[in-house]
């Protein structure tokens, strides 16, 4: 049987994102999403998740968006206070990365979030840079984690689904990928469902986008077709 983990990136962006997620959950077939703890819309999505229980809910480790927790970084802030760019992560300090990243662990786990999992914003943890904070993170907090990994790592992670974003974003790309996926194997299949506020617009320019996948994955026909393919639905629990 194929087994899908339908995972709502950015939980805690905003509260239009707060609220498409939910919608993705009540209307749709999201499984998961993961919560970013120093964005705007972080207190809000806690009493989201606090109103319901059932949502599986993970971290999305954040380097790259808006400011960090702490405010002790000297490698990972521009003089603006705000996180570098993403193409700037190979200056950054292992460990204030180290630090940075168990703070935000320590924010969700404080707020009485059950975490399900790890993953992260632009996929920092998938790269060579952050393997050794990846580790060390592990370690302390073995939770399982979302693959996509750019080296060879034997830590209990999931398949990683990259192509329903931007242009991937329409049914038949859905289907292209439900159709492609193969028995006995659990992926996780990446998604940006949202309402668009301004604090959204004002962090991304991908926001229009996110309507769609939002409307597509509240669509009859796609949760037709994972019937038709045998996909189970599941949720990083399910695999710990």
């Amino acid at each position: 049987m194929k087994k899908l983990i339908m995972n709502a990136d950015d939980f805690g962006l905003s509260e239009a994102v707060n609220y498409g997620i939910l919608k993705g959950f009540q209307d749709g077939i999201l499984t998961s999403t993961t919560i970013m703890a120093n964005m705007p819309g972080f207190d809000h999505a806690v009493e989201m998740a606090k109103q319901h229980p059932e949502m599986h809910i993970g971290v999305h480790l954040n380097l790259t968006c808006y400011k960090p927790l702490l405010q002790t970084h000297k490698t990972l802030i521009t003089e603006t206070g705000y996180f570098r760019n993403q193409l700037d992560i190979n200056v950054y300090d292992e460990e204030e990365m180290s630090q940075e990243l168990e703070a935000q662990i320590e924010k969700v786990l404080a707020a009485g979030i059950k975490i399900d999992h790890l993953d992260s914003h632009h996929h920092i943890h998938t790269t060579e840079k952050l393997r050794p904070v990846i580790k060390r993170l592990l370690e302390k907090y073995p939770y399982p984690i979302r693959g996509g990994f750019v080296y060879e790592s034997d830590v209990k992670k999931s398949e990683l689904i990259m192509a329903f974003y931007n242009e991937g974003v329409s049914l038949e790309s859905f289907e292209n990928i439900i159709k492609g996926m193969e028995d006995d194997k659990t992926y996780d299949l990446m998604c940006h469902p949202a309402y668009i506020d301004k604090v959204l617009t004002s962090m991304t320019s991908y926001y229009m986008k996110r309507i769609e996948e939002l409307d597509i994955i509240c669509n009859k026909e796609c949760k037709a077709l994972l019937e038709k393919e045998k996909v189970k639905l599941v949720s990083y629990a399910d695999i710990q």
